[in-house]
Order: C-alpha cells, then sequence, then structure tokens
C-alpha cells in the first residue's frame, strides 16, 4: 500500500471511530463555580470545571462551592461538607455525604438529592429546599414549593416555610444467606432508611436567612421576601 491510499485508509477510520470515541465519553452535568477552597475528586478546582457523573466534591472550612445543571436547576454546598454526582435514568442525582446543601429544581430539568438513606425531590413543582446531614439526623427546610422526602415505605411531603426533623434507621443487616438467594424484587428500596422519629415545624429564621445568603453568594437573583422563612429566586 503507497502513502497516499495508506493517509486515506487513515482518514477513513478516524470519521468512523471519532464519533464513537466522543458518545463513548461521559456528558458532563453541569459547571462548578467556588467561593473558598473546592476539591473535586481529590483536587484542588476552580471556577468553571465541568462535573460528570461520579465527580466527588469537598467543601473545606467555610467555602461555597454552586454545581449549574443543565436545564437550570443548581446545587450549593455550603461550609464543609462532601457530595457525590450521579447520572440516573431520568435525572442528575446527588448524594450528600455530610454537611448542609441548597437544592433549587426547576420542574423541567428536576434535580434529586439522597442524603440519610433518603431521596429528596420537590414533587412535580420547581422547589428551593436546604438539606444538613449529620450522622443518621436529617433536616430538610422548604423555601419555596415543597420537598418530598422518601424513605422506606413512605414518603413525607414538606410544605413550603416548614422544616423536617427526622432521625433515620439503616436496614437491618440480613442474615446470611445458606441457599440459592431469592429472586430481585427491583425497585432499589432496600437502600432507603426507616423514619425513627420525625417532627416537622416552622422554618426558624435564622435558618431561612442563612439559606438565602448562601444562594446570594452564587446567585445574585435569590434575596428573602415577606416571612423570613421564604426564599425568592427569579
Amino acid at each position: 500500500m503507497d502513502c497516499k491510499s495508506m493517509l486515506a485508509t487513515l482518514c477513513a477510520l478516524l470519521l468512523i471511530y471519532a464519533p464513537l470515541a466522543e458518545s463513548a465519553s461521559p456528558r458532563a452535568l453541569g459547571t462548578l463555580s467556588a467561593v473558598g477552597t473546592t476539591e473535586v475528586n481529590g483536587n484542588l478546582t476552580r471556577t468553571g470545571t465541568s462535573i460528570f457523573p461520579g465527580d466527588h466534591i469537598v467543601n473545606q472550612d467555610a467555602s461555597s462551592t454552586a454545581v449549574s445543571l443543565e436545564g437550570g436547576s443548581r446545587l450549593i454546598l455550603t461550609g464543609t461538607g462532601a457530595l457525590e454526582m450521579e447520572k440516573s435514568a431520568s435525572q442528575p442525582t446527588a448524594k450528600l455525604e455530610k454537611g448542609s446543601i441548597a437544592v433549587l429544581t426547576h420542574a423541567s430539568a428536576p434535580v434529586a438529592l439522597e442524603a440519610a438513606g433518603t431521596r429528596i425531590t420537590g414533587g412535580s413543582d420547581d422547589a428551593v429546599y436546604a438539606v444538613t446531614v449529620n450522622g443518621n439526623d436529617l433536616e430538610v427546610t422548604s423555601s419555596k414549593g415543597k420537598a418530598e422526602v422518601e424513605g422506606a415505605g413512605r414518603t413525607v411531603e414538606v410544605p413550603e416555610g416548614k422544616t423536617l426533623l427526622a432521625k433515620m434507621t439503616p436496614p437491618f443487616p440480613r442474615e446470611p444467606q445458606t441457599g440459592a438467594p431469592p429472586a430481585a424484587s427491583g425497585g432499589g428500596a432496600g437502600r432507603f432508611f426507616t423514619f425513627e422519629h420525625i417532627v416537622i415545624i416552622a422554618a426558624a429564621a435564622g435558618a431561612a436567612t442563612a439559606l438565602a445568603l448562601a444562594i446570594k453568594d452564587l446567585n445574585r437573583t435569590c434575596k428573602v421576601t415577606g416571612s423570613p422563612s421564604t426564599v425568592t429566586c427569579d
């Protein structure tokens, strides 16, 4: 094969395999912006970094880190904390391992949050809510719309201006299998924790104001209006 024929063959192969390589690459979930010290997968990062499924985000000290997702939803990790991003079949999901996070979710492009063995969403509407995890203690404050908190066997709705305080219990360890394993039941419900204690109270003014300030650091269109427990975002 002469040089011209070999070059033509290589060009043809590039045209065939380049689209395949591009489609195999993971698609970014969104873009990160940070105030303070933030690590992604153990490396210091900066504003403008693309965030992909599987990325592990860690805040140091009093940092604030926002992940702006496609479609306009946003996650804002405030103070010391950690979360991991993933992409399910239907929507992006963040797993809050520790700390506090504000979630601005749009009905047209929703995001879900997993925390303390629960799955939290804004239902079918736009919503703004904050979540704090301390071990198995869960706190969810809804500032716009509602937050739906799904645990094992039940879903608790947190209305606007209210705070859910819950103690979560992990599933009991299963006995060792002596025979063939049972057929899978599907649905993934086994990962959910059980609500042990639930209290819903009026959102504390201080907590709501802190949420508004955290959002304002990275989203200038959010402000507290009316009741201190209400955050309005344009």
